[in-house]
């Protein structure tokens, strides 16, 4: 390729360059002013974690540390509370700013006491903040919408089909 091909390419490519750039001047701007406008979340998001008290009104974290030995970082940290019909959780710690968000925590518990929210406004300017207890973790389940995810659904969706649907469909 001579002299006359590589200018020919490149006044091409600026050609090209400055048709996106006039296309996209007039378009109107997609930044949202955070704090005072908020995004609608998509129903499927998946935010920060908590914890939620069962149909009853009790805690539905027993206690069995089942969240704790899966996860990747070990930012959970919980006691077993022995109690006359059931087990508590003592205590449950939970370090978000360590936190991968990767979701097995949800994914294994029997009793669906981790939840993911709909949001992630959890922003701070100091870190201990992020150092969520029992009490900050069930009053961020009652502040903010749980997410449609949790484990016995997220369980489901990973088991194979059932036999009868199989058969049905022969």
């Amino acid at each position: 390729m001579g002299f006359w091909g590589e200018t020919w390419q490149t006044a091409r490519a600026v050609a090209w360059a400055m048709t996106i750039t006039l296309k996209n001047l007039f378009r109107k701007p997609v930044t949202v002013h955070y704090p005072d406008v908020v995004r609608p979340y998509p129903d499927r998001l998946r935010g920060i974690l908590a914890l939620a008290y069962n149909e009853t009104g009790e805690e539905a974290c027993i206690g069995c540390r089942l969240c704790e030995y899966v996860c990747p970082p070990q930012v959970i940290k919980v006691e077993m509370l022995k109690g006359e019909k059931r087990n508590y959780a003592k205590t449950f710690t939970l370090e978000l700013y360590a936190c991968e968000f990767c979701e097995l925590c949800v994914q294994v518990c029997p009793t669906d006491a981790i939840i993911m929210l709909k949001t992630f406004d959890l922003a701070t300017s100091d870190r201990r903040e992020l150092l969520l207890d029992k009490d900050r973790l069930h009053a961020l389940g009652q502040q903010f919408q749980p997410s449609w995810a949790t484990g016995n659904k997220l369980r489901e969706m990973q088991r194979p089909p059932k036999a009868a649907k199989a058969e049905a469909a022969e």
